[in-house]
């Protein structure tokens, strides 16, 4: 295989961006605009820092993010994966066999293999793609960023929520609030199902058009 072009200079800045600093963004404006207190007296005190005040807090917050996101791709996949179960069947055949004669593990079939197997498998099967078809690792990366992306961003609805929960706010919101937050929420849990779905299809279509072509070259 031709080996991977190298990654520009900034683009681990750029999936840090991606995957940490606009979820965390996120939530930090959402409670900035709910407890504006903090941010006024900031801005009359060192109006210099309250955009590398923002930029920190929002890195930081999409970092304390990352365990809750983790949880949220754990339920996202946990509804993918039966639903791609199918598919995967002859990729999770094919590195069974690879994993018994390397290391003497056997899988369990695709059609009984639960949830937390399959993240293993899945783990895997990126390890040997990365190894197999070294220019398919950015493409696979950028789809575990946005992957993040996405359930570090619903992370941050259900930790806003909760904040909400915990001060009291929640009191304070009408009908409509409520409304819009339950759909918001709904937003994002769907569009980290919708990413972890497109992962999974293209790690699949990388693996099917190395299998191709192992075929033509023999």
């Amino acid at each position: 295989m031709a080996d991977a072009k190298p990654r520009a200079a900034g683009a681990w800045l750029y999936d840090d961006l991606l995957a940490w600093l606009c979820p965390g963004g996120l939530l930090l404006t959402a409670l900035a605009l709910r407890y504006p207190a903090g941010l006024q007296l900031l801005r009359a005190q060192a109006p210099e820092l309250t955009l590398p005040t923002w930029f920190a807090g929002a890195y930081a917050l999409g970092l304390a993010l990352s365990p809750i996101g983790r949880l949220v791709y754990g339920v996202a996949q946990g509804i993918v994966w039966p639903r791609l179960r199918g598919a995967w069947t002859p990729a999770i055949e094919f590195l069974s066999l690879r994993l018994q004669r390397s290391e003497g593990l056997i899988l369990p079939e695709a059609a009984r293999m639960p949830t937390s197997v399959f993240h293993d498998v899945d783990r895997r099967m990126r390890e040997y793609l990365e190894a197999a078809d070294p220019s398919s690792r950015n493409t696979l990366n950028r789809m575990k960023v946005l992957c993040s992306l996405s359930c570090n961003a619903a992370a941050a609805c259900l930790v806003f929520v909760a904040i909400e929960a915990l001060t009291g706010g929640w009191r304070q919101w009408s009908g409509a609030q409520v409304a819009v937050a339950m759909f918001v929420i709904a937003l994002a849990l769907i569009a980290a199902v919708y990413r972890e779905r497109r992962r999974q299809r293209t790690q699949l279509s990388i693996w099917r058009r190395l299998q191709i072509q192992a075929e033509r070259d023999r």
